[in-house]
């Protein structure tokens, strides 16, 4: 298994007049843990796309169990679970400055030849990077 964590803190835009976190705005803390994690294996989303492949993202599920605040720094703990082959698995769990659950969730996201726009495999510089994980 892969695992990753990134703290940000809640900024006041992501949040209605009481000061809580937008439910629309878990998914792009989703997307801030996986481009970290894949930032710090050293492949940042901008090479994957220079090497021709996309990664549009095919399911997106939240559970929500207590809101985030504004200025609070949440904790996004990332991980893949599965060994990726056309699509990759992402699990997310995000925490409080309490370690109290607030969110957790699953994306998934297909590999496509840019190029064409077909699926494709994984490609063999990122398998080399998360193999050993699994």
């Amino acid at each position: 298994m892969l695992k990753h964590t990134t703290k940000v803190r809640v900024r006041y835009g992501e949040t209605d007049q009481m000061g809580i976190v937008n439910n629309a705005v878990y998914p792009s803390y989703f997307e801030v843990g996986r481009t970290e994690m894949f930032r710090d294996l050293g492949v940042p989303y901008s090479k994957i796309e220079e090497e021709g492949i996309l990664l549009p993202l095919s399911e997106l599920h939240v559970k929500y169990h207590h809101p985030a605040v504004y200025d609070e720094e949440i904790t996004i703990e990332t991980f893949i679970e599965e060994y990726p082959t056309s699509r990759i698995r992402f699990k997310y769990n995000i925490y409080n400055e309490k370690e109290k659950l607030l969110v957790s969730g699953e994306t998934v996201l297909a590999f496509l030849n840019a190029e064409t726009r077909r699926p494709t495999r994984i490609p063999n510089y990122l398998a080399d990077l998360v193999g050993p994980y699994f």
